[in-house]
């Protein structure tokens, strides 16, 4: 039933004629609205979706129009017509009262539009709330998934995550690690202190003493005021070191001193300051060829290595892949505000099949892309990358070399995301990666219009 309206307000009474989509959902709008009575609703089809909709809300109804307009005492203020048919436009204003207005034709579409957009955007609040409302908690939350491997490293992140034991995440970049981190910090004693990260790629090796240490007034050229370290604003709380092994050999003597002795000096200070946190790092290098190749302290690998855990690539996990592109899709459509509800059976397994190098985080981008791409609900092979679209490689209807050029920009394409990936937006690491002299990368992300901005992590 229509919501009862207040006494002071004004009520407009409505008759509308024609009850297929575009009646339903003015039905639909008409009835939240307090100050809107549906006085009838009528179509010669007593099935159509409008008039089950306005049986169900218990509204009157009727088949002919005509009769209701000029043999009944049936008082109305506006007659909206959604027939889509000029003559009964027509009929409709030699019958009506003077003093009734009408709405049709373009008015009624635009109307109708309006309405259809207005569902839209209910739907996409209604169905990804949930993600929405999860999101602005606590941000992403790590999804483990169903495999054998997911499970088990779960159990040992609940394990540890209570006490105060140093853990290194191991596993191919995209992985998830830090994710894997954050999990640890949210199920620690330690949740209400801080939680500091550094990625310690990010600081070149000239500052990265000043960053992580601090360092006091006057102690270089262009240190004005004294800067309290990362290291010491972790203090109480649990310290994030993200790919520990890219961190300068010169300082892995300084942190193997703070990792025993809790022992923070700030660049050109005599003081010590004792500190305590709990330590939480991780690399997609192998540690132990590090140390052999003497780019790692072994010392500093024992403190590091009280209890590993690694993250298994996704292409050892593959039956995991379908929840993922799901919780993409719903993350994507959030983000872009579209309405994609589904991944078709071929793309799904066209997903499934590729090896993702890149990880959870290509994935995500991957189907971020796609949905961009759809234009309705589905999303489709189309839409995913050439190198995905393992089915389509064998069209060669546009000729040999049409084909071999596509194909080819497509993998040079991959390959840079790839080799972007790795190095998380390092186009000097990503080009040595390659095996390329760094103007020839340049050149290709050129060619391809590739940014590494978007490939770096904050």
């Amino acid at each position: 039933m229509t919501p009862a309206p207040n006494n002071h307000q004004i009520i407009t009474r409505i008759l509308i004629v024609g009850a297929g989509n575009g009646g339903r959902a003015l039905i639909e709008f008409f009835l939240t609205d307090p100050t809107v009575e549906i006085v009838m609703v009528v179509d010669i089809n007593e099935s159509a979706p409008g008039m089950k909709l306005a049986r169900e809300a218990d509204l009157p109804t009727a088949t002919r129009y005509k009769e209701v307009m000029l043999g009944s005492s049936l008082r109305y203020d506006i007659v909206v017509e959604v027939t889509g048919e000029d003559w009964v436009h027509q009929e409709i204003l030699a019958v009506k009262a003077e003093e009734v207005r009408m709405i049709s034709g373009a008015a009624s579409k635009f109307l109708w539009a309006l309405l259809e957009e207005r569902s839209n955007n209910r739907y996409l609040q209604e169905r990804y709330s949930t993600i929405r409302e999860g999101n602005q908690a606590s941000g992403d939350k790590m999804i483990f998934g169903n495999s054998p491997q997911m499970k088990n490293l779960e159990k040992m992140i609940d394990q540890v995550a209570p006490t105060s034991s140093t853990v290194l995440f191991i596993g191919e970049t995209g992985t998830g690690k830090e994710l894997a981190a954050e999990t640890i910090y949210n199920r620690s004693a330690l949740i209400d202190k801080p939680f500091v990260k550094v990625n310690c790629t990010a600081f070149s090796a000239d500052i990265i003493e000043s960053e992580l240490f601090g360092h006091v007034k006057g102690a270089f050229t262009g240190a004005l005021t004294n800067k309290k370290g990362l290291l010491e604003m972790a203090d109480g709380g649990t310290l994030f070191l993200d790919e520990i092994g890219d961190i300068p050999m010169p300082m892995q003597v300084k942190l193997l001193r703070f990792l025993q002795f809790g022992e923070v000096r700030a660049v050109g200070s005599n003081e010590t300051k004792i500190i305590e946190t709990r330590l939480i790092a991780a690399t997609n290098q192998k540690l132990e060829e590090l140390i052999e190749k003497g780019l790692f302290r072994q010392d500093l690998f024992f403190r590091l290595n009280t209890f590993t855990l690694e993250l298994p690539a996704l292409r050892h996990r593959k039956e995991d892949l379908p929840m993922y592109i799901y919780h993409f899709l719903k993350k994507g459509v959030l983000k872009l505000n579209k309405k994609v509800e589904r991944v078709s059976t071929n793309a799904l397994d066209q997903l499934i099949q590729y090896d993702w190098p890149g990880n959870l985080r290509e994935l995500q981008a991957v189907i971020e892309r796609a949905i961009i791409l759809t234009d309705g609900a589905n999303l489709a092979s189309e839409h995913l990358p050439m190198s995905i679209q393992s089915e389509n490689l064998t069209n060669f209807e546009d000729g040999l070399m049409s084909a071999k050029k596509m194909v080819t920009a497509d993998f040079e394409k991959h390959a840079l995301h790839h080799y972007l990936n790795k190095s998380r937006g390092s186009v000097t690491m990503a080009a040595n990666y390659a095996k390329m002299a760094r103007s020839t990368f340049y050149r290709m992300l050129d060619k391809h219009d590739v940014d590494p901005d978007q490939f770096k992590k904050d």
